[in-house]
């Protein structure tokens, strides 16, 4: 390689990979502001928001690299012409297209791992991806309940101190408001020092189990004093149910990301075509078949009724 062909490439190459690095992580961070409800609030561990993160940015190259090599090109012979480089090189002799080799070839390279890429590494990470994603949404009814707050759900509003346990399904020092629909107030609270959640991935019903606890009620009397009586009751076990299926959208979720075709290679693709090609043949065969012979019924019953 002569020294020219050598110090465009290396120019060209170094502002590549730098404005490839700043638009990766621009995109990537529009990826994290767009699944941001997905894995917000969760108590994630950093390592599975990571994996979220590294399956996701592999969809982005195909739409990193045209801006990279679009803004690397304008930058580099914007500053071979500010630095009157290109003058030089045309006073020598060299033209525009001699001078324009390497990255050319530079480029057909670029493209061809770029397509190995997009059609073998990208549909893998797009699988781990969706799969991953959907494994988090199914946990939105546990996390349903976060601690140290007050969590307003429907009719109920749920505070707990601490979550632990393997999968933070465990609860301590739980704290439960009932609200009442008629009066808007509320009318029952339930403590209890430990608790534990049930969910059933297929089932949108969150249980709630309570141990070591008490049960209080207001009374509602027709006495105009100034006394407030409720009723109080001490239990060992106490199971709620809660349906969060109108706080979890999951299943719509889930039916929106499970694009399969976004997981396929050429190979596949042009399998599923052609199975989806045959389909489509069959059925018009069938509605064609279909159509005549209800032509042959209507034109039997019309030549069956005398003419007048």
């Amino acid at each position: 390689m002569k020294i020219l062909d050598q110090y465009i490439l290396t120019s060209f190459v170094k502002t590549f990979f730098s404005v490839f690095a700043i638009l990766f992580f621009i995109f990537v961070l529009q990826g994290i502001w767009v699944f941001i409800g997905d894995i917000a609030g969760k108590d994630l561990d950093f390592i599975t928001i990571f994996k979220f993160l590294f399956f996701y940015s592999p969809k982005m190259i195909p739409m990193v690299l045209p801006l990279s090599v679009l803004l690397a090109s304008i930058m580099t012979f914007g500053d071979f012409s500010e630095n009157y480089e290109f003058a030089a090189m045309k006073s020598s002799g060299i033209s525009l297209q001699r001078a324009m080799r390497s990255l050319i070839v530079f480029i057909l390279i670029l493209s061809a791992v770029s397509f190995w890429f997009v059609n073998s590494v990208a549909p893998k990470s797009e699988f781990k991806f969706v799969n991953m994603r959907r494994d988090i949404i199914h946990t939105k009814p546990a996390m349903a309940i976060s601690a140290g707050q007050f969590n307003d759900l429907g009719a109920m509003n749920i505070k707990v101190d601490e979550k632990f346990g393997e999968k933070d399904e465990k609860l301590r020092n739980v704290t439960i408001h009932v609200l009442n629909q008629q009066s808007n107030t509320n009318k029952t609270v339930i403590k209890a020092k430990t608790g534990e959640i049930e969910t059933n991935e297929n089932s949108p019903i969150l249980k709630l189990h309570l141990f070591d606890g008490n049960y209080y009620e207001d009374v509602t009397t027709t006495r105009s004093n100034n006394k407030k009586p409720f009723v109080k009751s001490d239990f060992k076990h106490y199971v709620m149910s809660i349906d969060v299926s109108e706080f979890d959208k999951s299943e719509q979720e889930i039916q929106e990301i499970s694009n399969t075709a976004t997981m396929m290679n050429i190979s596949q693709l042009n399998y599923t075509i052609d199975s989806l090609n045959t389909n489509f043949k069959n059925e018009l065969k069938i509605h064609s078949d279909v159509d005549k012979n209800n032509i042959r019924f209507f034109t039997t019953v019309k030549k069956s009724f005398p003419k007048n």
